[in-house]
């Protein structure tokens, strides 16, 4: 995700570059860094609007390069293969498998049944014999994370706190100056 940077006054930014370049990139790394933790929050937030998942599952995945003094740039990425079905909503019954991926959707998993010995999970036969067995996956977290909604609403959250505490990181280096 990019995010482009447009200074709202002119004359702070210009007095600021002629008292100390210094000052100004440690507030644009402080500001930087704060807007990279906001986008990860917005992921979490936009992508538990529309799927059954933990918070925990979707920031453990999220990686967060932050930016420095030298390198004012910073990194928001996503990574990961398809998450197993149980870190969904699952419900295991007498009746059956049921699992629930996405809000509102979800259904019964035919042929589907739950192993708890050795690596637990969600399992369906795949095909009329006992064997073979396959286990069940659900999307991938940059798959989710990609959606058109959940990745406009991150850009837009990021530029806005870039821009609120860009002004704040100023005024705070400045001593109150401006």
């Amino acid at each position: 995700m990019n995010i482009a940077v447009e200074l709202t006054n002119d004359e702070k930014a210009a007095y600021l570059l002629r008292a100390s370049p210094e000052t100004l990139e440690l507030a644009t790394v402080a500001a930087l860094n704060r807007a990279v933790l906001a986008g990860r929050t917005a992921v979490s937030k936009g992508m538990r609007a529309h799927y059954t998942i933990r918070a925990a599952d979707v920031k453990g995945a999220m990686n967060m390069k932050k930016a420095r003094r030298g390198q004012l740039s910073a990194l928001l990425t996503a990574r990961g293969a398809p998450i197993d079905l149980m870190k969904f909503k699952v419900r295991i019954g007498r009746k059956g498998v049921f699992a629930q991926v996405k809000k509102g959707g979800g259904g019964k998993l035919a042929r589907s049944f739950f192993v708890g010995i050795g690596r637990a999970g969600l399992y369906h036969r795949a095909a009329t014999t006992r064997l073979p067995i396959q286990r069940e996956y659900g999307p991938s977290i940059p798959q989710m994370a990609g959606e058109t909604n959940v990745s406009a609403a991150v850009n837009t959250r990021m530029e806005e706190v870039f821009q609120t505490h860009f002004m704040h990181e100023v005024d705070y280096r400045l001593g109150g100056l401006m």
